[in-house]
């Protein structure tokens, strides 16, 4: 298996491509603002599937995130939905517990809400995720691209809501269009008509 190198002249970006004679797999890194862009193609024995994902936070902080594939319906009948995840190192666990309602407050205007799914991975490490209804999908989107930051918090009827992870927006926009552009999706964001 040859590993080649490649540097995208426009980003800097150092891009391993990975062959075995013909390409069987390729992926892309791209950074616009505190937001990545991550495109995974690769050959499936009977089509090339491509997935791309954008995301912010990691490195100890949970990561907001939304992803799709050359294979999901995309818009405007099917919006990527925006997730919170979290994961706590082994022996501790995750601030967000399974069932809990997580709201995410963009600008401190709009609010939406999901609902926390936490589970042991293969590693017996807890993982946790809130996941914004696909009711929801466009709105959010819609709300992202115009607003600055996202607050996360556990909401409470008893005591002040904890946050969770304060996001950055900044690069939201570019970010989204690239990852659906890399996929073959539109990339405007459209209200849904009510039905």
């Amino acid at each position: 298996m040859a590993l080649n190198i490649f540097r995208l002249p426009t980003l800097g970006l150092l891009v391993p491509i990975l062959s075995m004679g013909a390409v069987e797999a390729e992926e892309w890194f791209w950074t616009y603002g505190d937001w990545t862009v991550h495109v995974d193609a690769f050959d499936t024995g009977e089509d090339w599937r491509t997935t791309c994902a954008a995301w912010t936070g990691g490195d100890g902080d949970p990561t907001l995130r939304i992803e799709t594939s050359n294979g999901d319906a995309g818009p405007p009948d099917d919006y990527p939905r925006v997730t919170l995840r979290e994961s706590a190192p082994r022996g501790y666990n995750t601030q967000m517990q399974n069932g809990q309602a997580i709201t995410l407050i963009i600008d401190q205007e709009l609010d939406y809400y999901a609902l926390v799914d936490a589970y042991y991975d293969e590693d017996g490490i807890i993982q946790a995720e809130a996941q914004v209804r696909w009711q929801d999908a466009a709105y959010i989107l819609l709300g992202m691209k115009s607003g600055t930051q996202m607050d996360m918090r556990l909401m409470s009827p008893i005591k002040v809501s904890e946050r969770i992870y304060l996001a950055s927006l900044s690069g939201f926009t570019a970010a989204y269009g690239k990852m659906m552009d890399s996929c073959g999706h539109p990339i405007d964001v459209e209200k849904p008509a009510l039905r």
